[in-house]
């Protein structure tokens, strides 16, 4: 997406390719090149390729010959169950390794959850001890020179404006990000435009995806093209140029419809937004 010198770079979560290698991905997604700059790595893909392959540097070497960069590595951390040891243990030690991943990788992020539930049902102990372990995350960060995106999203510390700000101030650490996803925001009839406009600075990165909802019955939402669903993508993605947003924008589809609806929105991105 180009205009004004001001480019919006696509790439797509392999997040909705769980069952494919990563050099399955790749050949796929060779006639669509043009058009999709980047991968954003599902962790499991990236294991998967160690135990096959071996070093990290094979993985950087095919995407760097396959002219693909890697915006982000998705893991699914909530940090928001510290009364199960054994559990958060276990997320420290999948951070760690995600922020390892990224630093062997030349990955700028990491993404992860903040909190399991929705941010109005979490206690107040809850909340503190969810922001404390993400500033603690980001201090390890720090180590690594990588950044933590939060993603965006409906149930969980992230869920509307009022939440996020509250949990930016209480991380109050520099690597700590957002992943931005308009139609997470939209499950709850949430503003994204309005969202947007006020979390900017913290955006490091974005999600795109669609759907026709029905609000009564969550799991009856129908996913859509990026631009044929009830989200207005095409006026967030201006929002996001307007504001010089130069990072990546990962298109995000899962199940038995997410093919046909990832090629539609590639198709849609190139109608629409190529200058």
């Amino acid at each position: 997406m180009e205009k004004g010198g001001i480019t919006l770079k696509l790439s797509l979560c392999t997040t909705g390719f769980k069952e494919w290698d990563i050099e399955e991905i790749i050949n796929w997604l060779l006639p669509l090149q043009a058009d999709v700059k980047g991968l954003e790595l599902w962790n499991k893909h990236i294991e998967r390729f160690q135990e096959k392959h071996g070093p990290l540097d094979k993985l950087a070497k095919l995407l760097e010959t396959n002219d693909l960069q890697i915006p982000s590595i998705s893991g699914y951390t909530t940090f928001s169950k510290l009364w199960n040891q054994k559990e958060h243990q276990n997320e420290i030690n999948q951070a760690r390794k995600l922020l390892d991943m990224a630093h062997q990788l030349n990955c700028p992020l990491i993404r992860t959850f903040a909190g399991h539930i929705a941010s109005r049902n979490a206690s107040p102990e809850q909340w503190s001890e969810t922001a404390t372990e993400l500033n603690k995350l980001g201090q390890m960060a720090d180590l690594y020179g990588v950044d933590v995106a939060i993603e965006i999203h409906y149930d969980s510390f992230a869920d509307n404006l009022e939440a996020i700000h509250k949990l930016l101030e209480d991380i109050n650490h520099p690597r700590i990000k957002l992943i931005f996803d308009g139609a997470n925001l939209y499950v709850d009839q949430l503003n994204p435009k309005e969202v947007l406009e006020s979390i900017f600075p913290h955006v490091s990165h974005v999600h795109l995806k669609n759907y026709h909802y029905n609000h009564k019955e969550r799991y009856k939402n129908k996913p859509a093209p990026i631009f044929s669903g009830d989200v207005d993508n095409l006026r967030l993605l201006e929002e996001l140029r307007k504001r010089n947003y130069t990072g990546f924008v990962s298109l995000e589809y899962f199940g038995q419809e997410g093919m046909p609806n990832l090629l539609a929105s590639i198709e849609q991105w190139k109608q629409q937004l190529t200058y």
